[in-house]
């Protein structure tokens, strides 16, 4: 049989699709349609035909597999590990788990999950270099890092892999050819191509640039830093507020994608103890969730239509994680 696979446009979504393209090629099986998404396509994902009325790519539409996004009960296979997965709430009662359809937010990555769906519910023995996949996309997603400086001196192949996927997000035959490769080669061995070590390096050299940007125009208020992106081309630099300000809970980030803000609020993961349980109560993808985006407990996004709308959501949400 033949799917389209449509899945998030970062590497824990890439990550799944390689999986799920190595299931399916072990069974006969294949994809003919590689379609990235975003979370611009909320207002058309609620569209109960969305696959058969989006214009994402032309030809024939096939059976739907989708990977690390939302849930909708057009898709013939489902995983996400997303808490805020269902945008409506009869979808979410209508949702039975079974072999094909699968949400665990237990799962640091949805790269991690559908290994273990696949291996579990379909008997597959997938290749030995994807041990080596899901440990660094559970570290990626999961942002389990040794420290902020990891995330920006990219010395790992797994994170110069990373930037690769980072520099390629707006390139979609880039993209489909990448979710080829990885179902096929080990992290390392991908590394070592001429175009992943180009990215990397000039990833690596701007972020230097973008942490001297990120010095210059980070703003602190209590347990909380916001930058504002949307006016140079510098590097959305996720972990840079906690390599500058160790001690901070939260960071929010505004950036421009396409025609859309993005907003990304994100925990800082090397606070522990009591400083961590201060602010317990606060769920990130459910903050998300209130302006069209979602998440996880630690981690979150959405996109806005207008910068003024952008940033006074950012504001707004200061207070809340600050406690106030």
């Amino acid at each position: 049989m033949t799917y389209d696979v449509y899945f998030h446009n970062d590497f824990d979504g890439r990550a799944s699709a390689a999986v799920m393209l190595a299931f399916l090629r072990s069974r006969g099986d294949d994809i003919m349609h590689f379609v990235p998404v975003n979370f611009d396509l909320t207002k058309q994902w609620l569209d109960e035909r969305f696959f058969v009325k989006h214009a994402l790519f032309k030809g024939p539409r096939n059976p739907a597999i989708v990977l690390d996004f939302p849930y909708h009960p057009g898709a013939a296979i489902w995983f996400d590990h997303h808490p805020t997965t269902f945008k409506k709430e009869a979808w979410k009662k209508m949702f039975r788990k079974d072999r094909f359809h699968r949400l665990d937010p237990e799962y640091l990555s949805n790269c991690h999950l559908t290994y273990t769906a696949l291996k579990e519910n379909f008997g597959w023995r997938p290749p030995a270099h994807f041990r080596d996949l899901v440990k660094w996309l559970d570290v990626i997603d999961g942002a389990r890092f040794a420290s902020a400086a990891q995330t920006i001196m990219l010395k790992e192949p797994a994170l110069q892999v990373m930037a690769y996927v980072d520099g390629t997000e707006d390139d979609r035959p880039a993209t489909e050819a990448f979710v080829t490769l990885l179902a096929e080669e080990p992290l390392d061995e991908i590394a070592k191509m001429p175009a992943v070590r180009r990215m990397a390096k000039i990833a690596q050299k701007e972020n230097l640039k973008g942490l001297a940007y990120y010095r210059k125009h980070l703003k602190t208020m209590g347990d909380v830093t916001l930058i504002d992106l949307t006016a140079t081309t510098i590097s959305s630099l996720r972990f840079a507020p906690y390599y500058l300000h160790p001690t901070v809970l939260y960071g929010v980030r505004i950036t421009k994608k396409g025609r859309f803000y993005h907003m990304g609020v994100g925990a800082n993961p090397w606070i522990k103890g009591a400083a961590r349980k201060k602010h317990a109560d606060v769920h990130i993808g459910e903050l998300m969730r209130k302006f069209g985006g979602g998440g996880h407990k630690n981690a979150g996004a959405c996109e806005i239509s207008s910068k003024k709308d952008a940033l006074a959501a950012a504001v707004s949400l200061i207070p809340v994680l600050n406690g106030e």
